[in-house]
């Protein structure tokens, strides 16, 4: 029986012998913009084609939920090294309806980790992080909006940087667009 590691490893020697890499792209985002979105397997090409963006256009961060909890956990951090190292010009955060965050509880994955034996004690370790993140998210176009407010109320993040709020529907890829962060002239 064949993995999925296997699986994987052959396909990129065929990919390599094809030479069906692409041509040289810059580690510098062509288009300037930084996109912040979820990691649901649903926007992993269709997000691209939607926005219509490219391979190089952007610097694209995924997580759980397009989530930003901590004000400056990892999320923010790989957004400040975007703007100062890469120097995008724009922050895009795109959530999508019907995101599975807005659809679990803390008590609900904790539970699951219970079963598949993670112990108590480690579980309590992040238990009320886990609430603060799971329990409180409950409406993807809130939770754009509540991004968008905290990286823009975000000292480190430069007061000429635009940042937009977008909401994608998974099914059809039509955005709806929630906060426009160009300057009111």
């Amino acid at each position: 029986m064949t993995t999925l590691l296997q699986e994987i490893l052959a396909h990129n020697r065929t990919f390599l012998e094809k030479n069906a890499f692409p041509k040289e792209i810059s580690k510098y985002p062509g288009k300037k913009f930084a996109l912040l979105t979820c990691m649901d397997t649903r926007l992993a090409e269709l997000i691209n084609k939607a926005l219509g963006i490219h391979r190089g256009d952007a610097k694209i961060i995924q997580n759980a939920g397009t989530s930003l909890i901590d004000e400056m956990g990892e999320t923010v951090k790989s957004l400040l090294l975007t703007i100062y190292v890469f120097d995008i010009q724009e922050i895009f955060v795109v959530g999508h309806y019907d995101c599975g965050v807005a659809q679990t509880s803390s008590a609900a994955i904790l539970q699951k980790m219970h079963n598949r034996g993670i112990a108590d004690q480690q579980i309590a370790l992040i238990e009320d992080d886990f609430k603060a993140w799971l329990d409180t998210y409950t409406d993807p176009a809130q939770n754009v909006l509540a991004v968008v407010k905290k990286l823009r109320a975000n000292p480190f993040i430069p007061g000429d940087i635009s940042i937009h709020g977008l909401i994608i529907d998974p099914h059809s890829g039509k955005l709806d667009l929630l906060a426009d962060g160009y300057p009111k002239v």
